[in-house]
């Protein structure tokens, strides 16, 4: 009988184990490739950084698409190829006869992927959404502007509410300091889990608005195993974050 309840103890045990699943997770706003100092799109130097940190998937922020400024260049496609990922773009904006948004990089194909669109003063904004077996991933850019931010959050919210029983991970520029009432109104429905350090501008920071974050209420399970902001001073004008967790 000792036997028998030894072995199913290693079993529960071993069980509970294989279910348990790692995931890493960037977010880098990348200036559509160019360098911080520079004017030239240069996709390889960005890449290098992704391929260093080697995520599972990625959010990154600022791309054109098929854009005149670009020589209409599929941005978020050939950064894609560069990077190993699978691309999925989603366009914020018409621009310059072709689009502007944000994208994800991933190595594992979603159920589907999607984007709503999010308020934007200056400019219209967008939430990308992509599902998976296993777990959610949203990308978003947020405006400039303080209200246009606060009227995102809810739709965001709105978003989340429709997933149940996945964890789902939040990543981005939210332009927004985590003294803020944008950041403050996020961190009631949100776990921030990204360091508390700074990641703009990118030569050297002195703001913290880029963030990756998990829904409280499918995400209490989320132990964070690493966290990190990328050394990265000269690719982009904002330094990459990345975390790597286990759910």
């Amino acid at each position: 009988m000792k036997k028998v309840l030894v072995f199913l103890a290693v079993l529960v045990f071993l069980c509970a184990d294989l279910s348990a699943a790692e995931l890493k997770i960037m977010s880098y706003n990348i200036r559509n490739g160019k360098l911080l100092t520079g004017t030239e799109i240069v996709l390889e130097e960005p890449a290098k950084i992704v391929l260093g940190v080697d995520p599972d998937i990625a959010g990154i922020q600022e791309m054109d698409w098929h854009a005149t400024r670009s020589d209409q260049r599929d941005i978020p496609e050939e950064f894609g190829k560069l990077c190993k990922m699978k691309s999925y773009f989603a366009p914020a904006i018409d621009f310059q006869g072709g689009k502007y948004g944000v994208g994800t990089l991933t190595k594992a194909e979603p159920i589907r992927a999607y984007n709503i669109p999010l308020p934007g003063k200056e400019e219209q904004r967008t939430l990308q959404v992509l599902e998976f077996e296993d777990y959610v991933f949203f990308c978003t850019h947020f405006s400039l502007t303080a209200a246009s931010q606060a009227e995102s959050v809810p739709i965001i919210n709105a978003e989340a509410k429709k997933f149940t029983g996945k964890p789902i991970f939040i990543v981005g520029d939210f332009n927004a300091y985590p003294n803020s009432t944008t950041i403050q109104e996020m961190q009631k429905t949100w776990r921030i889990l990204t360091p508390d350090e700074y990641t703009f501008p990118a030569s050297d920071p002195t703001i913290r608005i880029d963030y990756v974050m998990t829904w409280k209420e499918t995400g209490a399970n989320v132990e964070v195993l690493e966290a990190e902001v990328v050394d990265a001073p000269s690719q982009s004008d904002h330094r990459p974050i990345y975390v790597k967790v286990k759910f």
